[in-house]
């Protein structure tokens, strides 16, 4: 693995314990470079690898920003994606909750949501664009036909989260849904680049503020 670490960055001294590294990842289907320019803005710690067709980045530790907005796999949940670095599907896990997310080509600019709680199913959080079953088909290139059982598995409610993500993944035939369990496995992925924040965009942070505090607030608005 290589690293984008440069001047500026707050690199850790050691990496935190597996059981604490945030639960996250995105598959992004644009080009690599893109892809590459995307992740270098980044303020959460993403490791970003080939996983063709899509190129994966996994959420690799702690935000480098402060309280109250300092939950990563929240911050990149709710990042746009540039168009010439999507589509984009997105899955993480949050506050105990399932969360999806879908870019999907085109100029859209920010994501539509599936969020997913145990023991209540699927989710409304009030204020957030919604994905449905056949655009996460669509966006993530599968076979049309496996939408109803995409639909029957997001009926569920008796799943964990963890295993919610896993289980559409499988279904979408999209691949390393095993990281979401051992993010830290993605280090040791063919290619695999990590990027660090730098301090330059840690600065801009206070830009994109307001939207995270909303998202969160939105997906604490629940019943």
């Amino acid at each position: 693995m290589t690293s984008s670490s440069g001047p500026g960055t707050d690199a850790p001294t050691s990496q935190p314990p597996a059981a604490l590294v945030p639960r996250g990842l995105v598959l992004l289907g644009g080009a690599p470079e893109e892809v590459t320019a995307w992740a270098a803005r980044t303020v959460v710690p993403l490791v970003v690898a080939p996983a063709a067709p899509w190129i994966v980045a996994v959420v690799a530790g702690e935000a480098r920003v402060g309280a109250p907005y300092d939950d990563p796999a929240l911050l990149v949940a709710g990042r746009p994606v540039p168009a010439k670095a999507g589509p984009a599907l997105g899955f993480f896990e949050v506050d105990g909750r399932a969360v999806i997310t879908v870019q999907g080509p085109g100029r859209r600019r920010g994501p539509r949501w599936v969020v997913w709680e145990p023991d209540l199913g699927l989710l409304r959080p009030p204020g957030l664009e919604l994905a449905g079953p056949a655009e996460l088909v669509r966006v993530a290139g599968a076979d049309p036909d496996v939408r109803d059982e995409l639909v029957d598995l997001l009926h569920e409610t008796r799943s964990r989260p963890l295993r919610m993500l896993q289980a559409v993944m499988a279904t979408l035939s999209l691949p390393l849904a095993r990281l979401l369990g051992e993010p830290e496995r993605a280090d040791a992925l063919d290619g695999a680049v990590r990027h660090e924040p730098q301090g330059r965009e840690v600065d801009r942070f206070e830009d994109g503020v307001a939207d995270s505090v909303r998202l969160r607030r939105e997906l604490g608005a629940l019943p």
